[in-house]
């Protein structure tokens, strides 16, 4: 294959892919998930059939991967201590460390498909259709399921805040 098309898929796809594994990997192997998923994105290409967006069709590869990972390692979150990192490179921890440590214990104790929802709608931007096809539900089930991470995550948000 083409190796300008490699590079222009990868400057697409990478950053959500990334998003997508980095709250969901250990941060020690973050890097190499995302690795892993690129490459079986990139070994996929050929049968993208263009029924949704690339995006969708990719963070679907990358979704099942992420649970092959858990699946080969016979656990279903990651393990404590080795929680994803959600400090984005680049800024400064002191001023981002404690709502990023908020925001990780709102989102532990929001249900995966919650978590999934608030990232595929409001952090990615991909519509309740593209959302149904990665989840794969219906776009009502979409809107129903966004609606209550919203309620849970903005109470649990109240009360993490307010020990702060």
């Amino acid at each position: 294959m083409d190796s300008n098309l490699f590079g222009q898929i990868y400057d697409v796809l990478f950053p959500a892919v990334y998003r997508y594994i980095r709250l969901r990997v250990p941060a020690a192997e973050t890097e190499d998930v995302t690795a892993e998923a690129m490459a079986r994105i990139w070994k996929a290409s050929g049968g993208f059939a263009g029924k949704s967006s690339l995006k969708t069709w990719a963070l679907k590869i990358t979704a099942r991967h992420v649970a092959e990972y858990y699946r080969r390692r016979k656990q279903t979150t990651a393990p404590l201590g080795e929680e994803p990192a959600l400090i984005p490179d680049g800024l400064n921890p002191a001023e981002t460390v404690p709502d990023s440590l908020a925001i990780r214990n709102v989102f532990a104790g929001l249900p995966e498909n919650q978590v999934a929802v608030i990232e595929f709608r409001l952090i990615e931007g991909l519509s309740a259709r593209e959302t149904a096809e990665v989840m794969a539900v219906t776009p009502q089930a979409v809107d129903s399921l966004l609606y209550r991470a919203k309620q849970n995550f903005r109470r649990a948000w109240e009360q993490e805040t307010a020990s702060v």
